[in-house]
């Protein structure tokens, strides 16, 4: 009976060993899931034909991946709350390629091999755990470029000029503190 039950045992490991990495499983997909669509996203509304700023909700894409459904549904939008009735027809173009519609995505990509206005070094690979860089604005202001509003960064991006992190805020501060503020030229 003792080697019966030895096999019952090995059987029971076996079998809570492959609900729990089954679990595992599903949980990665979910992660990979909030991971694919997090943070602000531009999408060409259908309706208007203009670009909008989305986000979606992550926590039920999330949740829905871990149960193996797919449901993608919007949170936010830059129509809303004006037009919150839509049928969000733009999640068909953003989940084709989550990556394309990114807002981080699409500035890392505009930043590579950019070099500073103003001191001309290289503007280093965009990080979560760093400074923004900036960008000169229409109006001619130094912003961060992650202050700038989501639905606006490709018009603005088409004419701004890349500004390291160090420069955006010496800029900004000689325009906010003029008083504050000694130039000296050079001396080589």
């Amino acid at each position: 009976m003792a080697p019966a039950l030895d096999i019952v045992l090995v059987l029971l490991a076996a079998l809570a060993f492959l609900g729990i990495a089954y679990g595992v499983h599903r949980v990665l997909l979910g992660g990979a899931e909030v991971r694919k669509l997090s943070g602000n996203m531009l999408v060409t509304c259908p309706e208007t034909k203009q670009t909008v700023a989305v986000k979606v909700a992550t926590a039920k894409a999330a949740l829905a991946a871990i149960g193996g459904k797919e449901h993608v549904e919007l949170s936010k939008c830059s129509r809303w709350p004006e037009r919150a009735d839509c049928d969000q027809a733009c999640l068909t173009d953003l989940l084709a390629d989550p990556e394309k519609h990114s807002v981080w995505s699409i500035a890392a990509k505009w930043y590579q091999g950019k070099a500073c206005f103003y001191c001309g070094r290289p503007i280093s690979e965009l990080s979560h755990l760093d400074h923004s860089p900036g960008v000169i604005s229409f109006e001619g202001k130094v912003v961060e470029w992650d202050r700038l509003r989501p639905e606006e960064l490709p018009d603005q991006l088409a004419s701004a000029r890349a500004v390291c992190w160090n420069c955006t805020v010496t800029e900004a501060f000689r325009k906010e503190h003029p008083e504050l503020v000694t130039d000296r030229p050079w001396k080589h």
